[in-house]
């Protein structure tokens, strides 16, 4: 275990991640959750920033636009692949807030008159490919980003 409580182990020379930690739906533990991105992803450096900077994007979706973002809501952070495959990061929300209809996640280019909505366009240019799916039958969602995991730091 690393010091995060996380498993990274050692496949080859390469090593592999799976971790997961479960934050409060606050927009101020969205710092929190790029702290322990960071941490983890210590072996990836190459890969780090980008996966750190995505994190800090669908958390703050996960916060502002569903039901984690309320009273008691929570927002579930994931990372792993590693020893040759993608770094997968998931976010999981607790889906749809009760007083507003489900939307579909969409990325919109950026405008100078537009201060928002630059979280997903970003994700896409700094991912190998993301997305957003229902995890059950409960409306809770993940959004996920694929990251290559080209060189690593041992």
């Amino acid at each position: 275990m690393n010091e995060t409580g996380d498993a990274t182990s050692m496949v080859g020379d390469a090593p592999a991640l799976q971790a997961r930690r479960t934050f409060p739906g606050d927009p101020e533990q969205c710092r929190e959750a790029r702290l322990w991105v960071r941490a983890v992803m210590r072996p990836f450096p190459d890969t780090a920033d980008a996966v750190e900077v995505v994190v800090s994007e669908f958390f703050g979706n996960a916060v502002r636009h569903t039901a984690s973002g309320e009273p008691g809501g929570e927002v579930t952070v994931e990372l792993s692949g590693g020893d040759g495959r993608p770094i997968r990061l998931s976010v999981v929300d607790q889906g749809s807030r009760s007083d507003r209809p489900a939307t579909a996640a969409r990325v919109l280019a950026p405008t100078l008159s537009r201060p928002d909505g630059r979280g997903l366009f970003l994700a896409a240019a700094l991912s190998s490919e993301w997305g957003r799916a229902p995890v059950d039958g409960t409306g809770t969602m993940v959004t996920w980003a694929e990251f290559p995991a080209d060189r690593v730091q041992v």
